[in-house]
């Protein structure tokens, strides 16, 4: 009777013990330092490092820009943008020379207009708070500042993979007036949990006019071990709303930004291709 009193009271103890000592553990943890400026990137021509001093994040940030072949600086050719984010413990080096590669080559085959790319530094943000302020505020008034762009909606898409991906669909639903596409590989409105409670649910029943006068239109492809309900409660809000929402889900694949470059690049470029059109 006495050893099972005392079983009784060393279990819950040790497993008080166990869970301090995890949380403690779990404080202790360093995060994973953000480096803002990253000016190695990929050797791929028309592909530049630049510097941002932003106010919204209180120091330099980077970005990369890529312009395709032939590119006008005199400005008597206008070129659509496409914003590409990158996904968590990225840089404004990771994507650019892989994403701006596959552009080219299909600009080479007629099969995409002529289109400038950019590429944001958003840390470990999920693109929200001062990251978003800055690519907002700063970054997209930059860019149509320096480069000879279509600087509207029709002439503006986002996209991005994982953090990027679910943060290239929230930029676009939270600023509607900016963009007329939004692609996203892997990405989902909550990595935990459903995402019923996903802010950008009522987010996007508010900006339904403006999605509907910009033509809007959303393309999430994930993999069938990558979350593939991800986006399901915002499809079921886009739906009676009228707001295209293609879903791709792709067999055999988990969180890998090769893999969704190999089994579904061509759809997603397509997808940017059309909208950057106004097909």
């Amino acid at each position: 009777m006495l050893n099972q009193i005392a079983l009784r009271l060393v279990l819950p103890l040790a497993l008080l013990i166990a869970t301090l000592a995890a949380a403690d553990a779990t404080a202790q943890r360093p995060q994973r330092e953000v480096k803002w400026v990253n000016p190695q990137v990929a050797n791929v021509k028309g592909l530049e490092h630049k510097v941002l001093a932003s106010k919204s994040l209180g120091h330099d940030v980077g970005y990369a820009v890529w312009t395709p072949p032939g590119y006008d600086a005199k400005g008597a050719t206008r070129y659509p943008v496409i914003y590409f984010l990158h996904g968590a413990g990225g840089t404004e080096a990771s994507d650019s020379g892989g994403f701006s590669s596959m552009v080219a080559g299909k600009i080479r085959q007629g099969d995409f207009p002529p289109a400038i790319c950019v590429f944001p530094n958003g840390g470990m943000s999920g693109y929200r708070d001062p990251v978003e302020a800055m690519i907002i505020d700063e970054l997209i008034p930059r860019i149509d500042h320096d480069y000879a762009t279509r600087a509207e909606a029709a002439g503006r898409a986002i996209a991005g993979f994982s953090m990027g991906g679910a943060g290239a669909v929230r930029l676009a639903i939270l600023h509607p007036e900016l963009f007329c596409a939004a692609g996203s590989w892997g990405g989902a409105l909550s990595r935990r949990g459903s995402g019923e409670d996903s802010p950008l649910l009522p987010a996007a029943k508010t900006a339904a006019r403006t999605l509907q006068a910009n033509h809007f239109e959303l393309l999430t492809i994930n993999g069938d071990q990558d979350l593939p309900a991800g986006f399901t409660p915002l499809g079921k809000v886009l739906k009676p709303l009228e707001i295209p929402h293609q879903v791709v889900t792709l067999p055999d694949t988990k969180h890998n930004l090769g893999h969704y470059y190999e089994r579904s690049a061509e759809t997603m470029l397509t997808f940017l291709a059309r909208r950057l059109r106004g097909e």
